[in-house]
């Protein structure tokens, strides 16, 4: 059974939705309108209902009230522009937590990052409070002196400082399934969407590399962070209002491209 429902008297039979289905599932019929070729070959995606100028077509596995409505007005390039090259990564974050309303969006906007064929097999985790968060990174400097880190980051954490997680109020950290072949990729571009949508919302964020790196070969931090079995710590984000702001871009190396 088909799971696209096309209405015959909305569609102009223009082609458009077959023209940008990832996976081929359609087709133009005899008559002249889409039809599903395979049920299995749809991903799930949305694009031939999102780009259909009529609105002939549903989808049975995608809710049409689930559907938002596009922005039909995008940033100028000069004001996107500045906005990326603007961003820095905090590490020094005020005392003050991250509102629950907040995190709930930035993760609406980070579930919606692409995932490789579709999958969005992501899991996330949301630390918030110092008392949790200050243990995480415990736990992670556990490793490192069990391991023989360098002495000069382990005198930083016994003279107070959480090199870390920087004291922030709140980390957000994103799982995929071990087997899973392209975990790292979506979940760093659905963390680099939540980062973007935070620093739009005035928040500093900084990414947790040193929590991503010991939650991959310590269990006892990965038990701490309770991730569910069969998944993997891909990367995490912390997040806090920022107690400094920045008011230059620094400079960066020159540009190393190759045109073909």
């Amino acid at each position: 059974m088909s799971q696209i429902i096309v209405d015959t008297n909305l569609c102009k039979k223009d082609g458009v939705c077959v023209a940008v289905c990832p996976s081929g599932a359609l087709t133009l019929g005899i008559d002249g309108f889409p039809e599903e070729l395979q049920e299995t070959l749809c991903i799930l995606c949305g694009h031939c209902v999102a780009v259909c100028p009529n609105d002939a077509l549903t989808h049975t596995g995608l809710p049409q009230e689930a559907f938002l409505p596009a922005s039909k007005e995008l940033p100028a390039p000069a004001v996107i522009d500045g906005f990326l090259n603007s961003r820095r990564s905090v590490r020094e974050f005020k005392n003050q937590s991250v509102a629950r309303e907040t995190l709930e969006a930035l993760l609406d906007v980070a579930r919606r990052a692409p995932t490789a064929s579709n999958s969005q097999k992501l899991h996330w985790i949301v630390v918030g409070g110092g008392e949790k968060v200050r243990a995480l990174s415990a736990e992670a400097v556990n490793w490192m002196r069990e391991s023989g880190t360098s002495s000069a980051m382990l005198e930083q954490w016994d003279s107070g400082y959480d090199f870390i997680l920087r004291g922030a109020p709140t980390v957000v950290v994103a799982c995929a399934p071990e087997d899973y072949g392209f975990g790292k990729q979506d979940c760093s571009i659905a963390l680099t969407f939540l980062e973007l949508a935070a620093e739009a919302r005035g928040l500093g964020v900084c990414w947790a590399g040193y929590l991503t790196r010991v939650a991959a070969v310590h269990a006892p931090l990965r038990q701490a962070l309770s991730v569910p079995e069969g998944y993997t710590v891909c990367g995490g984000l912390m997040l806090g209002e920022p107690k400094y702001k920045y008011r230059l871009v620094p400079p960066r190396k020159p540009l190393s491209v190759q045109w073909l």
